[in-house]
């Protein structure tokens, strides 16, 4: 095992345990908005790739995924049918 896959792995492990202390943190840190922005509008190609490549290899996840999204925006049926009247 390399150096860089161990420093992998601990990482992982601390971002895993402290996760939500950080979420916490990083939530209200603007320097790191910022720059995930610019990351983001550099990468665009390259993560729409990769998020496409996940689609094609995981495609029942994908389905679950549309289909989570499609019940959170239909309305309970007793909004629509106040609606009617």
């Amino acid at each position: 095992m390399t150096d860089k896959e161990r420093k992998r792995i601990a990482n992982r492990k601390y971002y895993e345990k402290n996760k939500d202390r950080l979420a916490e943190k990083w939530k209200h840190d603007e320097t790191r908005k910022e720059y995930l922005k610019e990351y983001y509008k550099q990468n665009k190609e390259i993560i729409l790739k990769r998020a496409a490549e996940w689609n094609k290899r995981n495609k029942e996840a994908r389905k679950l995924i549309v289909e989570r999204e499609k019940r959170n925006k239909l309305k309970p049926f007793w909004e629509v049918n106040l609606q009617n009247k």
